[in-house]
């Protein structure tokens, strides 16, 4: 067979539902391209064996060769072969746990679709990269870009589904919702939930099972959670046997996710203890990490809830555990990435190939994927832009108060949730034509077009009480947030650099005043202790 029926055979095979028949004319089509040296066969035949991994759920394994068929069709110019080899990249970096990667790969597929102007690659971009965000627990953004992916659907013509997008939307607000209840101790309202699961199940296709398993999934978690137990137990069993016949599914361990919530709500400990292992164990059988940490979250809170804390102890260190294995192997990972670019610069074709990549990765890399503000290298273009172009402009350095603290305190996951709150705080608090962005940590900068430092100041007040005023109770119980700003306007001369340096001075001052301040009412509060003990 030639490489001309070996890719009909093997995309035959995948496009009828059996990713397991597919895989062997794929491996055949690699090997034949590899042989005759052929490029372009080589990655076609790599995202094909990717898809097929895709399906399988063996993430680990597309992974390495969707990122390695990117590559090859970045290096031909194929954008529309990179775009489908970036969605399964960034699908299957965001079931390993590497956030940034998957997300990274899906904005560059996202770029992708707009520039060829495909409507239909520009709502599956737009899905995937809201998918990303989901796992990451990036939850405002991943409404914000999926229900773009909504709006794109309707908007194709023909007329595409939305479903996709109302179910990834349903699936985001009950992680949100199952993470609230960790840090506050009870669930929030279910409106939203029961809005989004309302939109999709209009949109349910009929035959496809595996679309109404996810669903009727989702719908018997949010009846467990409203109190309706009784209704729940059916709707689980109806979803368990829609449950595909694969012997390993990511489903699975999300029905293993309703299993333990349902024994958890008829307090059946022990039932509910083996569901969550279940749901880690099954996770992990189809290397799904996002979904295995929060079964290690959920055993915890159940043993919480039995009276058990040295075992709930035990499964949060388990849950730290992987999660320091993940961001390791994601450092690995950038590693190789990295290597990948040092060794591409030997050739002189490579050399261009890079340079043109560069080149993409400028424009896409101008976002901060936690606050979605501009990242520090956008904010310097706009700036130096700015500077060059002379008249009025003010600039104000901005940072979070022990923020240390916050993180010791109430963990990292609240003070990522303060930085992306202050995010928020800011795009409400500028104008249009301002620049809003995160340089580093806990660092922020506005950049104030047409603005004298008075107007500055008053910018900045408005924003330091918005900080001040926010519910930050609603975060983390106990916890408290301010921000010191320190604004400076350009002056003759002035460089980018010496615009920073006199607002970051500024800002000292500010945060020092603020210290002498807290310091002097605590010595007021002591002497009056004094006087009137005497």
């Amino acid at each position: 067979m030639d490489l001309h029926h070996l890719p009909q055979q093997a995309r035959a095979a995948l496009q009828s539902g059996d990713p397991a028949a597919a895989q062997a004319p794929g491996e055949e089509w690699l090997l034949m391209a590899l042989e005759e040296r052929d490029d372009a066969q080589q990655a076609q035949a790599l995202l094909h064996l990717a898809r097929c991994d895709r399906a399988l759920h063996r993430p680990g394994d597309a992974r390495g060769r969707s990122e390695l068929a990117a590559r090859l069709f970045r290096q031909q110019g194929d954008a529309s072969g990179e775009a489908g080899a970036l969605s399964v990249l960034a699908h299957s970096a965001s079931l390993a746990g590497h956030h940034e990667e998957a997300i990274e790969a899906a904005l560059l597929g996202l770029r992708l679709a707009q520039q060829r102007g495909d409507g239909a690659a520009l709502v599956v971009a737009l899905q995937d990269l809201g998918a990303c965000h989901v796992w990451a627990r990036n939850f405002d953004k991943a409404g914000e870009v999926l229900r773009q992916a909504a709006d794109a659907a309707n908007a194709c013509k023909p007329r595409l589904s939305p479903l996709t997008a109302c179910l990834w939307l349903a699936m985001s607000t009950l992680l949100a919702l199952a993470g609230d209840r960790e840090q506050r101790g009870q669930l929030p309202p279910l409106g939203a939930l029961e809005g989004h699961l309302i939109n999709a199940r209009h949109l349910l296709p009929e035959g496809d099972a595996e679309t109404r398993c996810w669903w009727t999934l989702m719908q018997t978690l949010a009846q467990i959670w409203k109190g309706a137990s009784a209704l729940a137990q059916p709707e689980l069993q109806q979803a368990l046997m829609l449950l595909p016949e694969q012997e390993r599914h990511w489903l699975a361990a999300l029905a293993g996710w309703v299993q333990a919530e349902l024994a958890w709500a008829r307090r059946l400990w022990p039932q509910a203890r083996r569901a969550a292992a279940q749901l880690v164990t099954q996770a992990d059988a189809v290397q799904h990490e996002p979904l295995a940490q929060l079964g290690e979250l959920i055993a915890s809170q159940i043993e919480e809830q039995q009276g058990q804390p040295q075992r709930a102890l035990q499964r949060m260190r388990a849950l730290r555990e992987r999660e320091t294995r993940v961001r390791i192997a994601s450092l690995a990972s950038r590693e190789e990435t990295v290597q990948w670019q040092l060794d591409a610069r030997r050739s002189e074709r490579d050399r261009a190939q890079l340079a043109d990549e560069a080149q993409r990765l400028e424009k896409l890399s101008m976002e901060d994927p936690l606050t979605g503000l501009a990242n520090r290298r956008s904010f310097e273009a706009h700036a130096r832009a700015q500077l060059k172009a002379g008249g009025v402009v003010s600039l104000a350095l901005i940072d979070v108060d022990h923020f240390k603290q916050v993180n010791d305190r109430h963990s990292h996951l609240v003070g990522d949730q303060v930085l992306s709150q202050i995010a928020r705080l800011m795009r409400q608090h500028v104008r249009e034509h301002d620049i809003a962005a995160r340089l580093a940590g806990d660092e922020f900068v506005l950049l104030l077009r047409g603005a004298t430092e008075e107007i500055a100041q008053q910018a900045c007040r408005r924003l330091d009480e918005a900080v001040r005023r926010h519910d930050w109770r609603g975060v983390s119980e106990g916890l408290r947030v301010s921000i010191s700003i320190g604004a400076s306007q350009r002056q003759d001369g002035d460089t980018l650099e010496s615009l920073l340096a006199r607002s970051d001075a500024a800002m000292y001052a500010a945060k020092r005043e603020r210290q002498g301040a807290a310091m002097a009412g605590v010595t007021l509060m002591d002497d009056d202790e004094g006087d009137s003990t005497d």
